[in-house]
């Protein structure tokens, strides 16, 4: 800083004053970013934001058009029933009844492992549309999968199947018979 003093000159004593005088300061050029692309950028916590809300719109969008298919998916897809199937637990086997009606043993597929049973099959009608002038067609081809955990472990070469009245009827012999004993109270 420079310092300029000025005097007054008059018959009372001198006394002499400071003036501060303050330098301009020096312009210097504007440091301009570089323009090239980075991979690494900071994220402003209003792009995460951002990408937050859009993941979500689309995690609900798949969501909702699982739940709510829409006609034309509807329509393309072939109709999957999961029939309704009763376990029961005899002492040495299991019994487990599942329902398919309309269906023929040639169309039922069964896979049976030690702890687990998997019912599959497809059964379907044909439409001869060149004789025939239908006003309404609502039976068509319909598949079936069921997948059963059991809670014992089960002799998988001494299974016996039977579909009768549209009910078919598994018996599954179990591995190890376990013992029940009744127990009084003290």
């Amino acid at each position: 800083m420079t310092e300029n003093k000025k005097i007054s000159k008059s018959k009372a004593p001198s006394k002499t004053t400071e003036v501060a005088v303050v330098p301009k300061k020096e312009t210097r050029p504007a440091i301009k970013p570089s323009k090239k692309p980075s991979a690494i950028t900071k994220a402003k916590p209003k792009d995460l934001w951002q990408a937050f809300d859009e993941t979500f719109e689309k995690f609900r969008n798949d969501f909702e058009n699982i739940l709510f298919p829409s006609e034309l998916e509807v329509l393309a897809m072939p109709e999957v029933r999961v029939p309704a199937v009763d376990l029961e637990d005899k002492e040495k086997e299991f019994i487990l009844k599942a329902e398919m009606p309309g269906f023929k043993k040639e169309d039922i597929e069964i896979n049976v492992q030690d702890d687990s049973v998997e019912i599959s099959g497809a059964a379907g009608w044909t439409y001869n549309e060149k004789d025939q002038s239908y006003v309404c067609k609502e039976r068509a081809c319909k598949t079936f999968y069921r997948y059963v955990d059991l809670p014992e472990e089960i002799k998988v070469d001494n299974i016996d199947a039977k579909l009768s009245e549209g009910v078919l009827e598994l018996t599954l012999p179990k591995k190890t018979v376990k013992q029940k004993r009744k127990v009084s109270v003290k």
